[in-house]
């Protein structure tokens, strides 16, 4: 009996463990029929009625199904010759508002109000912030997202930050055959430059982004010197506690004959690129190859030709898209200028009233041949804001103590009337035996609350913005910070120039034994040091007496 029994139990669990679908292992069972169920969305799935069944297909197809990002669940159940899919769709909002906390580390998200969001969605935009975090030496921070429904169809997305410690560069050390003198290779530093200001030693942020960038630039120097065979790489990284210190072996290898240095070819290259850009053309791309006789051959790739089809902002809930538009210099139908395009997000960022934007936040999109839609991630500063300033030095000379609450008005109006251009405020300004207050109605006052009326300068806007309107001042203190605001807004961009707007240049150098990349900069502008000069003296002239 006990036998039987035996045998029975070791039948019946063989019959459990056969594989489903499957009548024998020469002949694999056809599927019946395949479902999805909870999702109207169409998906292509491998495993197909009328076919053998396989496991590795259902598999793929539940892999298939987790991709698309539009679901938070997904499990295959097989019943006899049916293949069924279930699945449960991620619940979507509109964004109101993004939390972070705690929200003093500098993460920069532009993520605009109305924005749709699912779960993986939040992922992805947590696993930006964690980006951010290790670049700025936060090498372990942990960031968690939560959607946080507020009403039917809006959520909030808050975002738990665990930083952790932030590590330093305590010192950058070369060891090796480096050829070069320690000045030219710590100068050729970027992100792991130790900095000096005022006798106060400023360490960079580790990250493992920052190295490869900096060997890269290593590499890049001895490239332009001449040394096309030089090997650059990570010796040690040695971190302790919230300490690094950096050992980069060099092996500079002969230097290259040439009768001209390839550094000595980046003002005609730049050139050559800038002239394509002025051609609607994006893609650039420069090689110098290295010539039997000791010089240099040089050769160029283009790219297409673009024109501007489609203009869109994202994320300006409050200001129109004139405005907008007044403060860009592509214009739809021309020819797509990438220095123009780069030139117009840094006079939206002057206006000081979104998040800053860089080349990240847009979006070019072809439309059609030659023609690509410019699309722009914009994200509105709050619209209230309160601060409390003392003056640096003496209140009788370095102004006075300020305490002030900020509210931009409402999105009503057009032109020069568009009230969210606008900021109310209501200061209060304390003086001690005054000089600035000799701009007041009188100057015996030492206490003086302001009611006022701002309207920021915005290149766009150019000679109908930058000023303020006070009635509890004479009219003097208006004309002179908007005297002062028109002339810092004015020449500050002649006296930068091109700073920050020509981005560099990777040129290919293709030597005896490999290529190597070389990053050609634009030239620093004529009377560069009198030019900072006279921008630093221009700020202190904004800050005293400017809007």
């Amino acid at each position: 009996m006990t036998a039987c029994c035996a045998l029975f139990y070791f039948a019946t669990r063989m019959l459990i463990a056969k594989p489903p679908l499957e009548s024998s292992v020469s002949q694999p069972a056809v599927v019946r029929s395949v479902s999805v169920s909870g999702s109207r969305m169409q998906v292509a799935l491998t495993t197909q009625v009328g076919r053998p069944y396989n496991a590795a297909d259902v598999s793929r197809d539940v892999r298939t199904l987790w991709n698309t990002g539009r679901f938070e669940d997904v499990r295959a159940e097989v019943v006899g010759e049916d293949v069924r899919f279930r699945v449960v769709e991620a619940r979507r909002y509109l964004l109101r508002k993004m939390l972070l906390e705690p929200s003093t580390l500098g993460v920069r998200l532009a993520i605009p109000e109305g924005t749709l969001l699912d779960r993986p969605r939040a992922e992805a935009i947590a696993r930006e912030a964690r980006k951010q975090l290790e670049a700025d030496g936060y090498a372990d921070a942990r960031v968690q997202p939560e959607l946080i429904p507020v009403a039917a169809g809006r959520a909030d997305l808050h975002l738990a930050i665990t930083p952790g410690e932030r590590i330093h560069v305590r010192e950058v050390q070369f060891v090796g055959e480096a050829a070069l003198g320690p000045a030219d290779l710590q100068h050729a530093l970027g992100a792991l430059r130790i900095r000096h200001i005022l006798g106060w030693r400023l360490p960079p942020a580790y990250s493992a982004e920052a190295v490869d960038a900096d060997l890269a630039r290593i590499r890049s120097l001895y490239v332009s010197r001449g040394y096309l065979e030089s090997r650059v790489r990570l010796a040690n990284a040695e971190i302790r506690g919230k300490s690094a210190r950096i050992a980069i072996d060099v092996d500079a290898g002969p230097r290259h004959p040439a009768a001209s240095r390839p550094c000595d070819f980046c003002a005609a290259l730049l050139r050559q690129r800038r002239a394509a850009e002025r051609q609607g053309i994006l893609d650039f791309s420069a090689t110098l190859t290295a010539r039997p006789d000791g010089d240099f051959a040089t050769s160029f790739e283009r790219g297409a030709v673009y024109r501007v089809g489609r203009i869109e902002f994202l994320g300006n809930r409050h200001f129109s898209d004139a405005m907008l538009r007044r403060n860009f210099l592509l214009e739809e139908g021309q020819l797509l200028d990438g220095r123009l395009l780069r030139k117009s997000i840094d006079r939206l960022n002057r206006t000081k009233l979104f998040e800053p934007t860089d080349a990240s936040q847009v979006l070019l999109s072809p439309a059609g041949k030659g023609v690509a839609d410019v699309v722009v991630r914009l994200k509105e500063l709050k619209r209230g804001s309160w601060r409390i300033s003392g003056p640096v030095g003496p209140p009788s000379f370095a102004g006075a103590l300020e305490a002030s609450v900020r509210s931009r008005l409402p999105p009503w109006g057009s032109g020069v009337f568009e009230l969210a251009t606008y900021t109310a405020s209501v200061s209060v300004f304390a003086f001690a035996h005054p000089v600035l207050p000799l701009l007041m109605g009188d100057p015996r006052r030492s206490l003086l609350p302001v009611l006022a009326l701002t309207r920021p300068y915005a290149p766009g806007e150019g000679w109908t913005s930058g000023f303020f309107i006070a009635p509890q001042l004479s009219w003097r203190a208006p004309a002179v910070a908007y005297g002062a605001t028109q002339l810092e807004q004015r020449l500050l961009p002649v006296l930068e120039g091109d700073r920050g707007l020509t981005p560099e240049l990777p040129v290919t150098v293709a030597g005896p034994s490999g290529d190597g990349t070389m990053f050609c900069n634009p030239p620093a502008p004529r009377f560069a040091k009198l030019r900072a000069g006279l921008g630093i003296g221009l700020r202190v002239l904004g800050a005293f007496t400017g809007i």
